[in-house]
């Protein structure tokens, strides 16, 4: 018989967690940032407008041609704009605590396989490339 893990206690450790989770004091503040943000017309039209802008720049350069200044300074005028409007700001702000919270949560899982053990805070943050260690490019 080949091993297999114990998906029922994985399971249950996995909700223990995402209740700890969504039992963060900071939580239910965070997901109304988000909420609002979804409900705020001017707040999503100026966050799209953001977003088309630096789609069309980053088309432009992936194609070789050199952006202008007039074109850079649409794009920074209307990301400003983002950051100046209370909604949208807050979405930003909410949106890169929940990432974070994501991020480390998916780093000790990646890591804790990759390692065969519980990872220190040096195996999480450790400089590289992100290849997992076998492109030799010395950079683990």
């Amino acid at each position: 018989m080949r091993p297999k893990p114990d998906m029922e206690e994985i399971r249950v450790k996995a909700e223990e967690l995402c209740q700890l989770i969504i039992d963060q004091p900071a939580f239910p503040e965070l997901r109304a940032m988000i909420n609002d943000f979804f409900v705020n017309e001017e707040a999503k039209f100026l966050y799209n407008d953001v977003m088309e802008k630096q789609r069309a720049l980053q088309q432009k350069q992936q194609q070789g041609f050199e952006l202008t200044r007039e074109e850079i300074n649409v794009f920074d005028e209307a990301r400003e704009k983002i950051y100046l409007h209370p909604v949208s700001r807050d979405f930003l702000y909410a949106s890169q605590e929940l990432d974070k919270v994501q991020d480390l949560v998916i780093k000790y899982v990646l890591k804790t396989i990759e390692l065969e053990r519980i990872p220190t805070e040096e195996d999480l943050f450790e400089e590289g490339c992100g290849c997992g260690g076998s492109c030799g490019c010395g950079g683990h």
